[in-house]
């Protein structure tokens, strides 16, 4: 008796823990367009980003709208936090271009040299229509508002937090700046530019936050980490990462040279 019990305690077992690793995510869909990057939208949007070209889809995969500009290209940056208002930034022209919900340009194109700056290695969308930008050799965060009238600017972060400061990724999200250094970690600071504390998980070159948690790829797994009791999970997924994603929490999307592959919770 006591070994039959023991058996059905193993079996039991045994299926939980098949359970537990099953992937609670699904593919549902190949979007066939090769891109280099991708990023979704509070609005389950898609953008798939490559050489001179931005493509927008909706959460089925259809084909919303394109926007052409030489500008675009392997280092560019977009940042989709509003999707009403999307920034579009390149490092090497030094340049900003704000785009609407349609992709049409809202404005003209900022020229950042033209307004001063040696050097802006990000830019980032802020609160109230306003925007971030870091320069990297003052080691300062400068908030602008919607009119590019500098509003405030952080302390040298490299002589506050005593540093070599390189950060490769900037994200506003519900009132907290964040910045990620792949070497050091990611630093949080307030939308006045004062620094709050570091987050030690390191080798994050791009930055993922949905719903309270940050993800970030960790030997070809996802992980999820909570940015309030800082507990960490895994996401199952059917797939190891081994390319470019973004993801909110209605959907995971990954950028191929076969076009973008859409994950979706399993029903």
């Amino acid at each position: 008796m006591h070994k039959i019990g023991l058996f059905f305690i193993l079996v039991f077992l045994f299926i939980g823990i098949s359970n537990a690793q099953e992937a609670s995510w699904q593919q549902t869909k190949l979007l066939e367009n090769p891109v280099s990057k991708v990023k979704v939208d509070q609005l389950n949007s898609i953008y798939g980003i490559r050489n001179g070209e931005i493509v927008k889809y909706d959460s089925q995969g259809k084909l919303l709208t394109r926007y052409s500009n030489k500008l675009i290209g392997e280092e560019v940056k977009l940042d989709v936090t509003n999707p009403m208002k999307l920034i579009l930034f390149s490092e090497d022209q030094m340049r900003l271009i704000f785009l609407d919900s349609r992709l049409g340009e809202l404005r003209q194109e900022i020229n950042l040299f033209n307004e001063g700056y040696e050097q802006i290695s990000l830019a980032a969308t802020s609160h109230s229509n306003g925007f971030w930008l870091y320069d990297p050799i003052n080691f300062k965060l400068i908030r602008f508002d919607q009119y590019f009238k500098k509003e405030r600017e952080s302390l040298n972060i490299a002589q506050l937090l005593r540093v070599e400061f390189y950060p490769t990724d900037m994200l506003e999200v519900d009132n907290k700046v964040y910045l990620t250094d792949p070497r050091n970690g990611i630093y949080v600071f307030d939308v006045y530019g004062n620094y709050i504390k570091r987050i030690p998980i390191k080798e994050i070159s791009e930055l993922h936050i949905s719903d309270q948690r940050l993800f970030f790829e960790r030997g070809g797994k996802l992980f999820g980490f909570n940015l309030i009791d800082q507990a960490e999970e895994t996401v199952q997924l059917e797939r190891s990462i081994t390319s470019p994603f973004a993801m909110n929490r209605n959907m995971i999307c990954f950028a191929t040279s076969k076009g973008i592959i859409i994950y979706k919770p399993k029903e």
